[in-house]
């Protein structure tokens, strides 16, 4: 099971995202929490630019989570998700 875990990733419906983080902020925590110390902090800050910038995040990176629309919520929920490059991704209603 343990290993299944690290081979994907699941989005929910609903995300569980901190209000009071920004979009930078959260991905750093994601970075951290799914990483640990695979990287050193400026890979980390690579991988997270990366997946912020192929799912069009960077143009709130300094929004806090809570201001973001529903849209960019979804974004910033699968973003989080993919910083440590699952190959298998479950996300529902992803729309």
């Amino acid at each position: 099971m343990r290993l299944f875990h690290k081979l994907s990733a699941y989005i929910q419906q609903e995300d569980l995202l901190q209000p009071r983080l920004t979009v930078l902020e959260a991905m750093r925590v994601a970075a951290d929490l799914k990483l640990g110390d695979e990287l050193d902090h400026e890979e980390k800050s690579a991988v997270v630019e990366e997946v912020m910038e192929s799912l069009f995040l960077k143009v709130c990176r300094d929004t806090r989570t809570e201001k973001l629309s529903g849209g960019q919520r979804k974004r910033l929920s699968i973003a989080m998700e993919l910083v440590n490059n699952p190959p298998v991704v479950f996300i529902d209603e992803p729309t």
